[in-house]
Order: structure tokens, then sequence, then C-alpha cells
């Protein structure tokens, strides 16, 4: 078995550091062995990388990065 830091490695992805809740709401609660995130956002160096709709203001490919750093964030 692949340890998670191995796999990030092999994926050539790094984890950014943790952003500040951009409100009030508690950003993860975990329940049993599960973990349900909230507000989770495209930041890159504390700034969000993009706002608005994947068709409109941000292209499907766009949309795809800013997932991919939405889920590294949480």
């Amino acid at each position: 078995m692949t340890s998670p830091s191995a796999r990030l490695r092999e994926l050539a992805l790094t984890m950014p550091t943790v952003a500040a809740p951009a409100g009030s709401y508690v950003p993860a609660r975990r329940s049993g062995a599960l973990v349900f995130t909230a507000g989770q956002l495209p930041f890159v160096d504390g700034a969000l990388a993009a706002t608005g709709k994947i068709g409109g203001e941000v292209t499907p490919e766009q949309g795809k990065d800013l997932a991919r750093t939405c889920a590294l964030n949480a």
C-alpha cells in the first residue's frame, strides 16, 4: 500500500499552506470515519485564484484546475 505522501509525490502534487477560513464556520468536522468539509475555495497563496461560473467567466479546463486546488486545500 502506498502512503498518501508517496502518492502525492507520484502525482507531482504539493500540499498548499493552510488557508485561513473565509468566513465564520468550522472548515471540517469528523463524524466516525467520515470528514465533512465546508467553504473549500480555490485559494492560492492566500488569494482566490478565480471566481465565476464554469462556461461563463471560467473555462471548463480552468474549472478542473480550480477544483483540484479546492480538493488539495481541503
